[in-house]
C-alpha cells in the first residue's frame, strides 16, 4: 500500500520521532526569552524604511541600545551562566560498573540553581551515548537539613536523581551544593545571593521601561531613570560576587583535573551593560543642560516641553523707561496748573498734584472709541507674567522680596495729596483743564 501519506513509515505504524537532548547552553526558558526581544527587534527594525533623513539613524540606535538593555534585563535574570566551570577527566562513569568514562564535566551556575553536564569524548562508549544535562534548582526555599519531605527544593532534587540512577560525576558535582554545616554551605550561600540577585534585577526591569516612556516626555528624568537602570544592574552584580560564597568552590575528580569557577557570559554582559546605562544616563543629562537642541533633536521630542520652565526663569520683568514717565508727569502738571479753574479763579494745581482721572464704568461710553483713552490712575499696563512653577516659587521665597517705593506722605502746611484724599471727587473743569480742552458748551458735572 503506498501513498501521500504513507511516507516515513513502515508496515503502517505511526511515524517515530527520536528523542530532542536538549545541552545546558540551550536553556528553553533562556531561548524563549531571546527570541521574544529579536522578533521586537525585527519589527522595528521594519519600520526604519519609513523615516527619512538623519532621524532613521538616531531612530536605530535608539531602538538598537534599548532593546539590548531590557534583553541583558531579562535574560540574565533566567540564565545559567553567572558562574561556570569544566574538566575533561576519567571518571567513574555509574555505581556498581567499576567502568570508566572519558568525559567532559561542565557546571553552570545561575540564579536560580545549577546544570550538570555530562558529555563523553567521544560520545559512544560502553555501547551507550554519554551526553547528559540535569538541572537541580533551590528556589527559593531554604528548608530544613537533610533529605526529607520537609527539605528544600535542591535536596529533594538530589535524592530524586540518586534514585534514577544519574552517572556518578553528575551526583558528585551536585553534592557539594547539598551541605550546609559548619563553613561548608555553598549551596546556602549561592541561594542567598541568587534571591537578592534576582530581586534587584526585577526591580531594573520597571526601571527600564520608565526610561523608555521618559525619553519621550522630559529627557533630564529618562537619564536619571537609565542611570538608576544600570545602578541597580551593578548592584546585582556586586550582591553575587559578595555573597555567593565564603570559601571558593573546587569540585576535585582527580588529583590533578578539578572544576574552578570563573563568572560567566551572563555575569559580564549584566555588568558591562549596567555601567555603560550610568555613562549614557549621565551623558544624557549634560546634553541636555549644556546642548539641549542637539539632544532633542536626537530623541526626536519638543524642546519648549522639556524647556518651559527654564525659560521661565530666566525671563526678566518689563520696565518701563522712568525718564519718559517723569517728563510726561512734569509737563501734565504744568499744563494743569497754567490752566487754573475758571468757577473759583483757584489753581487745580493748588491740592498739591494731579488730580486722578475718573474711569466710566462698563458700557457707560455708549460706543464711543474716544472713552477708551480714559485709564484709572496707579494702573500699570504690565504684561501678564507666565504661571510660576515650582523652582520660581522656591526661588521668591528665599529672595529678598522686590517691592515699588510706597507714595509720598502728606505734605506739610495741611496741604492733603489728592493720592491720599478719598473725598476728592474732580469736576468737569479739572478734567477738561488738565487736558488743555476748551470749557465752551459743556455742561458741568455734579459735585
Amino acid at each position: 500500500m503506498s501513498g501521500l501519506y504513507q511516507a516515513f513509515r513502515s508496515n503502517g505504524a505511526p511515524t517515530f520521532y527520536e528523542a530532542m537532548h536538549t545541552a545546558v547552553e540551550a536553556d528553553i526558558v533562556e531561548a524563549g526569552l531571546i527570541f521574544c526581544f529579536v522578533i521586537l527587534t525585527f519589527s522595528f527594525f521594519v519600520v526604519l524604511p519609513g523615516i527619512r533623513g538623519n532621524e532613521r539613524i538616531f531612530a536605530f540606535i535608539r531602538i538598537t541600545l534599548s532593546l539590548w538593555v531590557g534583553a541583558v534585563i531579562l535574560v540574565s535574570n533566567f540564565a545559567m551562566t553567572w558562574e561556570s566551570g569544566k574538566v575533561v577527566t576519567e571518571t567513574k562513569y555509574k555505581a556498581g560498573t567499576g567502568k570508566e568514562v572519558h568525559a567532559e564535566v561542565g557546571v553552570q551556575i545561575g540564579l536560580r540553581g545549577i546544570n550538570v553536564t555530562l558529555k563523553g569524548e567521544p560520545e559512544q562508549q560502553l555501547n551507550e551515548t554519554i551526553n547528559y544535562n540535569e538541572h537541580f534548582s533551590w528556589e527559593w526555599r531554604q528548608g530544613r537539613l537533610g533529605f526529607g519531605p520537609f527539605a528544600g527544593r535542591f535536596q529533594q532534587e538530589y535524592r530524586a536523581a540518586q534514585f534514577r540512577g544519574l552517572p556518578l560525576p553528575i551526583l558528585w558535582a551536585a553534592e557539594y551544593f547539598t551541605f550546609d554545616g559548619e563553613g561548608i554551605r555553598w549551596g546556602r550561600f549561592y541561594r542567598q545571593a541568587g534571591w537578592y540577585s534576582h530581586i534587584v534585577l526585577w526591580f531594573a526591569f520597571p526601571l527600564w521601561i520608565l526610561t523608555n516612556i521618559l525619553f519621550f516626555v522630559l529627557l533630564r528624568y529618562g537619564a536619571y531613570m537609565l542611570a538608576m537602570t544600570g545602578a541597580a544592574m551593578v548592584t546585582a552584580n556586586i550582591i553575587w560576587a559578595t555573597l555567593r560564597n565564603v570559601n571558593e568552590l573546587v569540585i576535585p575528580f582527580t588529583a590533578e583535573h578539578m572544576i574552578e569557577f570563573t563568572f560567566g557570559g551572563s555575569f559580564y554582559a549584566c555588568l558591562i551593560t549596567g555601567l555603560g546605562c550610568i555613562v549614557l544616563g549621565a551623558l544624557v543629562f549634560f546634553m541636555d543642560l549644556r546642548y539641549p537642541q542637539h539632544i532633542a533633536l536626537f530623541f526626536n521630542v519638543d524642546i519648549i516641553q522639556d524647556s518651559e520652565e527654564v525659560q521661565v526663569e530666566k525671563e526678566e520683568p518689563v520696565m518701563k523707561p522712568k525718564k519718559e514717565d517723569e517728563d510726561s508727569d512734569e509737563e501734565e502738571d504744568k499744563n494743569y496748573q497754567d490752566a487754573g479753574s475758571p468757577d473759583t479763579g483757584e489753581a487745580s494745581g493748588a491740592a498739591g498734584g494731579r488730580p486722578p482721572l475718573r474711569t466710566p464704568s462698563v458700557g457707560s461710553h455708549d460706543g464711543n472709541p474716544d472713552d477708551d483713552i480714559y485709564i484709572a490712575f496707579g494702573d500699570d499696563a504690565q504684561e501678564r507674567r507666565p504661571a510660576r512653577g515650582f523652582t520660581q516659587r522656591m526661588t521668591k521665597r528665599f529672595q529678598k522680596p522686590r517691592r515699588r517705593p510706597p507714595p509720598s506722605p502728606p505734605g506739610e502746611h495741611g496741604v492733603v495729596d489728592p493720592l491720599y484724599d478719598n473725598n476728592f471727587f474732580p469736576t468737569n473743569d479739572d478734567i477738561y483743564a488738565n487736558n488743555a480742552f476748551e470749557m465752551e458748551d459743556v455742561t458741568p458735572l455734579a459735585n
